[in-house]
Protein backbone atom coordinates (compact mmCIF):
# COMPACT_ATOMS: atom_id res chain seq x y z
CA UNK A 1 0.00 0.00 0.00
CA UNK A 2 2.78 2.67 0.82
CA UNK A 3 4.31 1.39 -2.33
CA UNK A 4 1.71 2.92 -4.72
CA UNK A 5 1.98 6.02 -2.62
CA UNK A 6 5.41 6.32 -2.79
CA UNK A 7 5.40 5.35 -6.46
CA UNK A 8 1.98 7.64 -6.98
CA UNK A 9 4.52 10.75 -5.68
CA UNK A 10 7.08 9.63 -8.10
CA UNK A 11 4.66 9.61 -11.13
CA UNK A 12 3.62 13.28 -10.47
CA UNK A 13 7.01 14.75 -9.18
CA UNK A 14 7.37 17.15 -12.63
CA UNK A 15 11.43 17.13 -11.72
CA UNK A 16 11.80 13.85 -11.79
CA UNK A 17 13.92 12.26 -14.71
CA UNK A 18 11.34 10.50 -17.79
CA UNK A 19 12.76 7.03 -16.55
CA UNK A 20 12.19 7.40 -13.44
CA UNK A 21 8.39 8.80 -13.83
CA UNK A 22 8.24 5.66 -16.35
CA UNK A 23 9.48 3.33 -13.59
CA UNK A 24 7.15 4.55 -11.13
CA UNK A 25 4.52 4.19 -13.67
CA UNK A 26 5.29 0.40 -14.19
CA UNK A 27 5.25 -0.63 -10.55
CA UNK A 28 1.89 1.43 -10.51
CA UNK A 29 0.02 -0.56 -12.35
CA UNK A 30 1.59 -3.58 -10.84
CA UNK A 31 1.16 -3.10 -7.34
CA UNK A 32 -2.42 -1.59 -8.40
CA UNK A 33 -3.15 -4.89 -10.53
CA UNK A 34 -1.65 -7.22 -7.29
CA UNK A 35 -3.62 -5.12 -4.69
CA UNK A 36 -7.01 -6.56 -6.30
CA UNK A 37 -6.06 -10.05 -6.27
CA UNK A 38 -7.44 -11.54 -3.24
CA UNK A 39 -4.45 -13.83 -2.00
CA UNK A 40 -2.13 -11.20 -2.35
CA UNK A 41 -3.51 -9.98 0.93
CA UNK A 42 -3.07 -12.85 2.47
CA UNK A 43 -0.41 -13.74 4.52
CA UNK A 44 -1.14 -17.92 5.03
CA UNK A 45 0.92 -20.26 2.94
CA UNK A 46 2.70 -17.87 0.69
CA UNK A 47 -0.74 -16.30 -0.42
CA UNK A 48 -1.46 -19.22 -1.64
CA UNK A 49 1.34 -20.72 -3.14
CA UNK A 50 1.84 -22.75 -1.31
CA UNK A 51 -1.82 -24.63 -1.39
CA UNK A 52 -1.35 -27.53 -3.84
CA UNK A 53 -4.98 -28.48 -5.40
CA UNK A 54 -6.72 -29.57 -7.85
CA UNK A 55 -8.20 -27.45 -10.72
CA UNK A 56 -11.41 -28.61 -12.75
CA UNK A 57 -9.58 -32.15 -11.95
CA UNK A 58 -6.43 -31.58 -12.68
CA UNK A 59 -3.49 -31.74 -10.43
CA UNK A 60 -1.31 -29.73 -12.90
CA UNK A 61 -1.15 -26.54 -14.14
CA UNK A 62 0.87 -25.91 -17.28
CA UNK A 63 4.24 -27.05 -16.43
CA UNK A 64 4.09 -26.44 -12.33
CA UNK A 65 1.45 -28.38 -10.40
CA UNK A 66 -1.78 -26.42 -9.64
CA UNK A 67 -2.19 -24.11 -6.72
CA UNK A 68 -4.95 -21.57 -4.91
CA UNK A 69 -3.12 -18.06 -5.98
CA UNK A 70 -2.34 -19.61 -9.63
CA UNK A 71 -6.38 -20.59 -9.98
CA UNK A 72 -6.50 -16.85 -9.14
CA UNK A 73 -4.31 -15.18 -11.30
CA UNK A 74 -5.31 -17.24 -14.33
CA UNK A 75 -6.79 -20.72 -14.18
CA UNK A 76 -10.79 -18.98 -13.27
CA UNK A 77 -10.34 -16.51 -16.06
CA UNK A 78 -9.40 -19.00 -18.96
CA UNK A 79 -12.24 -21.82 -17.36
CA UNK A 80 -14.71 -18.47 -18.50
CA UNK A 81 -13.55 -20.00 -22.14
CA UNK A 82 -13.17 -15.92 -23.37
CA UNK A 83 -10.89 -14.51 -25.33
CA UNK A 84 -8.91 -11.12 -24.31
CA UNK A 85 -11.10 -9.07 -26.43
CA UNK A 86 -14.29 -10.71 -24.60
CA UNK A 87 -13.50 -10.55 -21.16
CA UNK A 88 -12.56 -6.98 -21.41
CA UNK A 89 -15.78 -6.29 -22.97
CA UNK A 90 -17.61 -8.79 -20.46
CA UNK A 91 -15.69 -6.68 -17.49
CA UNK A 92 -16.91 -3.37 -19.04
CA UNK A 93 -20.78 -4.98 -19.11
CA UNK A 94 -19.95 -5.43 -15.26
CA UNK A 95 -18.65 -1.85 -14.70
CA UNK A 96 -22.00 -0.27 -16.29
CA UNK A 97 -24.60 -3.11 -15.11
CA UNK A 98 -23.33 -2.88 -11.48
CA UNK A 99 -23.03 0.79 -11.74
CA UNK A 100 -19.30 -0.29 -10.11
CA UNK A 101 -17.03 2.78 -9.42
CA UNK A 102 -13.63 3.93 -8.35
CA UNK A 103 -13.19 4.20 -4.70
CA UNK A 104 -11.49 3.70 -1.54
CA UNK A 105 -7.69 4.04 -1.13
CA UNK A 106 -5.01 1.48 -1.78
CA UNK A 107 -5.64 0.02 2.16
CA UNK A 108 -9.26 -0.14 2.04
CA UNK A 109 -8.84 -2.60 -1.48
CA UNK A 110 -6.27 -4.49 0.75
CA UNK A 111 -8.91 -4.90 3.38
CA UNK A 112 -11.50 -5.61 0.77
CA UNK A 113 -8.87 -8.59 -1.10
CA UNK A 114 -7.78 -9.68 2.49
CA UNK A 115 -11.73 -10.62 3.53
CA UNK A 116 -12.12 -11.94 -0.32
CA UNK A 117 -9.55 -14.69 0.23
CA UNK A 118 -10.68 -15.74 3.69
CA UNK A 119 -14.10 -16.69 2.14
CA UNK A 120 -12.40 -18.03 -1.02
CA UNK A 121 -9.84 -20.41 0.68
CA UNK A 122 -9.34 -24.20 -0.31
CA UNK A 123 -6.86 -25.92 2.36
CA UNK A 124 -4.45 -28.04 0.65
CA UNK A 125 -5.10 -30.71 -1.62
CA UNK A 126 -8.69 -29.05 -2.16
CA UNK A 127 -10.45 -28.55 -5.45
CA UNK A 128 -11.35 -25.95 -7.51
CA UNK A 129 -13.97 -27.18 -8.95
CA UNK A 130 -17.34 -26.53 -11.77
CA UNK A 131 -19.00 -25.33 -8.19
CA UNK A 132 -15.95 -22.61 -7.22
CA UNK A 133 -16.23 -21.28 -10.22
CA UNK A 134 -19.54 -20.64 -9.95
CA UNK A 135 -19.16 -19.07 -6.26
CA UNK A 136 -16.16 -16.72 -7.24
CA UNK A 137 -16.30 -15.96 -10.71
CA UNK A 138 -17.54 -12.82 -9.95
CA UNK A 139 -15.46 -12.04 -7.37
CA UNK A 140 -12.49 -12.52 -9.78
CA UNK A 141 -14.19 -10.21 -12.52
CA UNK A 142 -15.41 -7.48 -9.66
CA UNK A 143 -11.51 -7.34 -8.72
CA UNK A 144 -10.77 -6.71 -12.67
CA UNK A 145 -12.76 -4.40 -13.19
CA UNK A 146 -12.53 -2.52 -9.89
CA UNK A 147 -8.46 -2.57 -10.38
CA UNK A 148 -8.72 -0.95 -13.79
CA UNK A 149 -11.60 1.81 -12.95
CA UNK A 150 -9.12 2.49 -9.40
CA UNK A 151 -5.85 2.54 -11.43
CA UNK A 152 -7.65 4.65 -14.08
CA UNK A 153 -8.53 7.16 -11.52
CA UNK A 154 -5.57 7.04 -9.89
CA UNK A 155 -3.34 7.87 -13.21
CA UNK A 156 -6.08 10.77 -13.84
CA UNK A 157 -5.43 12.19 -10.36
CA UNK A 158 -1.81 11.82 -10.55
CA UNK A 159 -1.33 13.14 -14.39
CA UNK A 160 -4.15 14.67 -14.81
CA UNK A 161 -3.71 16.38 -18.72
CA UNK A 162 -0.09 15.03 -19.03
CA UNK A 163 0.84 15.09 -22.44
CA UNK A 164 1.87 11.78 -24.34
CA UNK A 165 5.26 12.82 -25.23
CA UNK A 166 6.38 13.52 -21.65
CA UNK A 167 6.57 9.45 -21.15
CA UNK A 168 7.40 8.34 -24.88
CA UNK A 169 10.90 7.30 -26.10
Amino acid sequence: MDRIEYFKRALGDKNASRDDRIEALKFIVHFVGDIHQPFHAIGEAKGGNSMQITEFGSGQCGRYPCNLHSAWDTGLIEHAGMDEEAYVAHLDQLISQEHLRASGNPADWANESFALAKAAWVNDGGSVDEQYYRQQIKVVDERLALAGLRLAALLNEVLGHVSPQEFRH
